[in-house]
């Protein structure tokens, strides 16, 4: 996705109309990070390492008994994740985080429900500007740590995804 010049001024006229003392702005691969009166910029999160892959399991045969070993298939047996993954989705800027895209509406998800790379999480509200938080793994909502219409800050835990 291209930002314009024009797109960013507007975002940040957007970010000093609204008050805050800094924000991030994050726009396909552009990121906007501003700070005024002072404030600290927080430093940029370090990249989530990656969750451990699953590691194949074999069975191995075991012996009771003075019988001969089972026989052991040609197959690389079951596939299960070494542990499961616990991702923290935190809110891209300060604003007011809703649930669903309209007021009493259908939330975008539920504790439990499995999601997708892309699937979106929920919306960040700053001074009419609507940021979508979009999953950035697949996995099952385990948590929605943010109410709806909340006031959220730059970090704040929004959604945690176990994979």
């Amino acid at each position: 996705m291209d930002i314009s010049s024009a797109d960013i001024k507007l975002i940040l006229t957007a970010l000093q109309e609204a008050g805050f003392d800094q924000a991030e702005v994050v726009v396909g691969d552009v990121h906007i990070t501003v700070a005024r009166r002072g404030a600290r910029l927080a430093a940029l999160a370090e990249p989530t390492p990656e969750c451990p892959s699953p590691v194949p399991i074999t069975p191995q045969p075991t012996a009771v008994a003075p019988e001969p070993p089972a026989p052991v298939s040609d197959t690389a047996g079951d596939v299960r994740p070494a542990t499961s993954c616990e991702r923290v989705v935190t809110s891209p800027s300060v604003g007011v985080f809703r649930r669903s895209s309209q007021p009493g509406g259908i939330p975008f998800i539920q504790v439990g429900d499995t999601i997708n790379v892309g699937d979106t999480l929920g919306i960040v509200e700053v001074a009419r500007l609507k940021m979508p938080v979009e999953a950035q793994t697949e996995g099952v909502v385990t948590a929605i740590a943010a109410q709806d219409a909340s006031a959220v800050e730059y970090g704040t835990a929004l959604v945690t995804i176990t994979s």
